[in-house]
């Protein structure tokens, strides 16, 4: 009995030694997980949900007076600059109509008025002065324009010399027709002639306005294209503002982007972007950004939160005009690099007292270490002083 008894106490202190080396020493060899600091290189990132979209889009409004009398096209079909795409009703067909019966009446009036005059000639010399003073007028405006380009090597000089002969081409076809007339009305009296030739000019001038008026029924293709939306159809009668049509160019395709006003200050163009997409199978290195909007537009964010984003444009590579528009693609800009440095993980770094630390594996010891940082991403941070190449830093 005596013997079990002492068998047991010498269990009992086998187990409490074991216990008590176990607690002792198994704290002094903890096991850390660590990473060594090393020399390397960092890039830095700002990505955002994009979209593939034509680099010209035009969109078209209803007027909210006017039902739509013809429609031309459907979603998806191809149209070329020039195109018809719908008609609005209305009444200009019908007002020219009656201006020229009014024409008409005019030289029938002064037909018996005054012999030996052709009043059609007279009219229709008189016309065609109205008609080159109005293409002169836009010639000279186009010149102005062109000109200015020029100036700002955005025009070829061929294009501003074509523009100044253009100028110089209804010049002398004005000064042409207006011979012509002043032959046609020599043998009328003055006061006769200066009567109708007001007369004249009020009507050519109402049948330019209507004829003016006429594009705001009418709506054409600005260029070669696709139609991406339609929301409208024969016998409609769209709200004023209400888009109603979209046309976009399809082989000048970009990459667009909006991003928060906070990281698109740190964004220029011509950085390095990536374009990447698992969904349609897409990854394009080696872009750049085209074009930065100047004014920050306000959108609201997944969660309801009203955010201040600014929209980048990003070049795409002739051999991928193809991409579907409106696809959805990851951006990725590389706003700032450095190589040759030494790095961390991020996880090594830590904050305290407004101060930034990391901790070194010194004998088996955790030692705490201030550092200053550099540059950082989402998984190394540039260790600028405190640390030195090969030392092991406690991560986490």
């Amino acid at each position: 009995m005596k013997k079990k008894l002492i068998i047991g106490i010498i269990i009992l202190v086998v187990v409490a030694a074991a216990g008590l080396y176990y607690f002792t020493q198994g704290t002094d060899g903890e096991d850390y997980e660590t990473a060594l600091a090393e020399i390397g290189s960092i890039e830095k990132h700002i990505e955002e949900i994009g979209e593939i979209a034509s680099k010209n889009v035009r969109s078209y409004y209803g007027n909210g007076t006017n039902e739509i009398e013809n429609l031309y096209v459907e979603i998806g079909d191809i149209v070329d600059e020039g195109d018809l795409l719908l008609e609005y009703d209305n009444t200009i067909d019908l007002e020219i109509e009656k201006i020229n019966k009014q024409i008409e009446a005019l030289e029938a009036t002064y037909n018996e008025a005054v012999s030996g005059a052709d009043f059609e000639q007279i009219n229709t010399a008189k016309l065609e002065i109205e008609n080159i003073k109005n293409s002169l007028e836009y010639a000279e405006e186009n010149l102005q324009t062109v000109e200015e380009l020029y100036k700002n090597d955005a025009a070829t000089e061929k294009e501003y010399k074509d523009a100044q002969k253009s100028v110089e081409q209804l010049e002398n076809q004005l000064a042409i027709g207006q011979n012509q007339y002043s032959l046609l009305v020599k043998g009328l009296s003055g006061n006769v002639r200066d009567r109708y030739e007001a007369e004249i000019e009020v009507l050519a001038l109402s049948l330019k306005i209507l004829e003016e008026s006429r594009e705001k029924f009418n709506i054409y293709a600005d260029f070669n294209g696709i139609i991406t939306e339609l929301d409208t159809f024969k016998g409609d009668m769209p709200l004023a503002g209400k888009k109603i049509l979209e046309v976009q160019e399809y082989n000048n395709l970009r990459a667009y982007g909006d991003f928060i006003v906070e990281d698109a200050v740190k964004i220029n163009e011509g950085m390095e972007v990536e374009i990447y997409s698992e969904d349609i199978g897409i990854n394009i290195k080696n872009l750049s950004i085209e074009k930065i909007h100047p004014k920050a537009v306000s959108k609201l964010s997944e969660l309801g939160i009203e955010q201040k984003r600014v929209m980048v444009e990003i070049t795409l590579p002739k051999e991928h005009e193809n991409l579907i528009i409106g696809s959805k693609v990851n951006i990725k800009i590389k706003i700032d690099d450095k190589d040759n440095i030494l790095i961390v993980p991020e996880e090594a770094v830590y904050e305290k007292n407004e101060k930034t630390y990391v901790e070194v594996l010194e004998n088996g010891e955790p030692k705490e270490v201030e550092v200053v940082l550099g540059i950082e991403n989402e998984d190394f941070i540039e260790i600028i002083d405190g640390l030195e190449e090969g030392q092991e830093v406690i991560l986490d």
